[in-house]
């Protein structure tokens, strides 16, 4: 489409935008906000259309995606990259992807302003996961395996110039995730620390001064391309026989690691506790299996397990640095947090994984 000022939210839709962005003549439409008060990096609105004529192949409806609203929250999002992560992930990675991802109508980022546009297929006939009430044996174990697949495409591949856009685990945007935790965690633990073993609480507060570190690990070859947010709430379950069985969004903080970074995160945090220590062998076994059918060499299974407890000891500081910052108001927002707080703990308890930190 000709270059114009995109649009920074629903607001500022127009007809003759849409037309030229979807490529069909649009005569009207009605957007509605999605996720009103729980997105801060971004808007989010349902965008329903009607054409000019038949205007076969167009999307009868669709998703909109904007920077925040608010613009603290806009320049933080771009201090990290995470609108220009996104919008080339769908016009750079998705194509390339076993995994399957929302189709994307326009995408479009706009360096100067920080301002971007993404319009995509509307899920809304499909499932989306339930974090607070954790994945299903059957769920985890399709999450598991279209997860390794995703990264066996891309393992070993990713040291070249073509990828350069995507950051390290431990690039400079990542590491201030150290100094994030701790400031968090007295927060958090004033909020939480009744949930926390005794024998956890020191890990936490040694973790403290090793997220680098783990960071560092993380980044070590072989890499692949991780989601870096692969969680069941950004999970789409299909309804209907013959749809796509699992579709994955949100992928503004993808990076280049280690493949089990997602997996540690996914079933620590997205796994019910007494299911995830009755599945978590298996699970790995099909990871790592999925691994070697799908090309990956040279990487032990022992490898892939210790890969496994760093990931599951580092994203701890995800519900960390979430409950040091919660709105004790938003009442999903509350139990959100502390369900991945009490999975990640007793993940971190049952794997030993204090052990893996230096001193």
């Amino acid at each position: 489409m000709p270059k114009t000022k995109l649009p920074a939210g629903p607001t500022e839709l127009t007809a003759k935008w849409l037309s030229d962005a979807v490529g069909a003549p649009v005569r009207s439409f009605s957007n509605q906000v999605i996720g009103e008060g729980v997105g801060l990096l971004g808007q989010l609105a349902r965008v329903n259309l009607e054409y000019e004529g038949r205007a076969e192949g167009a999307p009868r409806s669709l998703i909109a995606k904007f920077p925040a609203a608010v613009q603290e929250n806009r320049d933080l999002a771009n201090l990290f990259q995470f609108y220009e992560r996104e919008v080339r992930f769908y016009e750079d990675i998705a194509r390339r992807a076993q995994m399957a991802t929302p189709h994307c109508f326009f995408s479009a980022f706009d360096a100067a302003t920080g301002t971007f546009v993404l319009l995509m297929e509307d899920l809304s006939e499909a499932r989306i996961g339930d974090q607070c009430a954790g994945a299903t044996q059957e769920e985890a174990e399709l999450a598991v395996r279209e997860m390794a697949k995703f990264h066996a495409d891309w393992w070993g591949k990713v040291e070249t110039e073509e990828l350069d856009w995507i950051p390290h685990a431990n690039a400079p945007v990542h590491r201030s995730a150290e100094d994030s935790y701790q400031k968090s965690l007295g927060p958090c633990l004033n909020i939480f620390g009744h949930r926390v073993p005794d024998s956890v609480r020191p890990v936490m507060e040694k973790l403290a001064t090793n997220v680098c570190y783990l960071l560092d690990r993380a980044s070590e070859p072989p890499c692949t391309i991780v989601h870096g947010d692969f969680r069941y709430d950004n999970l789409f379950f299909a309804e209907e026989p013959g749809k796509r069985m699992l579709t994955v969004i949100d992928w503004q903080i993808m990076s280049r690691a280690r493949g089990p970074y997602d997996l540690g995160y996914f079933l620590s945090q997205s796994v019910q506790t007494d299911a995830r220590r009755a599945r978590e062998k298996d699970l790995l076994a099909q990871y790592y299996q999925t691994l070697l059918d799908n090309g990956v060499k040279d990487y032990s299974r022992e490898d892939c397990f210790q890969d496994y407890r760093r990931s599951v000891l580092y994203c701890l500081v995800y519900p960390v640095i979430a409950g040091g910052t919660l709105d004790l108001s938003n009442e999903r927002g509350v139990s959100l947090v502390s369900a991945m707080l009490e999975r990640s703990l007793m993940a971190i308890d049952d794997l030993n994984c204090g052990e893996l930190l230096p001193g």
